[in-house]
């Protein structure tokens, strides 16, 4: 089963902060914001990619194919890393 999937790529894309960003945390993506003068994620959290990121790498346009290839590269990526 994959720790990254379309689902938290539609959900960052969803994100009206500009800074979130998915992160992995014991194992589980999640999305989370920075907060005010200070970091969004967790201290053990590996931040995988940004809302931005993702945006200037899919484009505006991007449909569910392209979020799942994303999905599976980055989840591959994180699979390589030991993630």
């Amino acid at each position: 089963m994959p720790t990254i999937t379309p689902a938290h790529l539609h959900e960052l894309l969803a994100s009206t902060d500009r800074d979130a960003a998915l992160v992995v945390v014991g194992g589980h993506a999640a999305i989370v914001s920075p907060m005010p003068g200070g970091r969004g994620e967790p201290a053990d959290a590996m931040v995988i990619t940004t809302r931005d990121a993702v945006i200037a790498e899919l484009d505006t346009g991007a449909n569910d194919e392209q979020l799942e290839r994303l999905a599976q590269r980055l989840d591959t990526a994180l699979d390589s890393l030991g993630g």
